[in-house]
């Protein structure tokens, strides 16, 4: 898994790598940046992720909730690109651009 990330503040994305279903790794990150987002503001925060639909699906929505993490599910075609240029297709574009939704989502776009 690729795990992406932006704490308040920050300019740039950080990006980590986690062993495909390692959710002990998974949740001892998401952990670590919330902790972190709570230094940089002076106040506890929550934690907000998103995922793409997919083979990983409902279960880690299920076991994120679980752990207190606001998790949203998006499908993939929820991201807008130009479909008449060419573009790269990596996962820390992917990462980017779902960060973007999900801020988008957050700040009151709900289309």
């Amino acid at each position: 898994w690729l795990a992406a990330a932006r704490l308040p503040g920050a300019e740039k994305l950080r990006l980590h790598r986690i062993e495909g279903g390692d959710t002990a790794g998974l949740l001892a990150l998401l952990t670590d940046l919330g902790k972190q987002a709570s230094t940089r503001l002076g106040r506890a925060v929550g934690v907000t992720c998103c995922f793409e639909a997919g083979r990983d699906g409902f279960w880690l929505h299920r076991l994120l909730t679980a752990h207190s993490v606001a998790a949203y599910v998006l499908e993939p075609t929820s991201i807008l690109v130009n479909r008449r240029a060419r573009r790269a297709k990596t996962d820390r574009l992917d990462a980017e651009g779902m960060l973007r939704v999900l801020a988008a989502w957050l700040g009151g776009d709900h289309q």
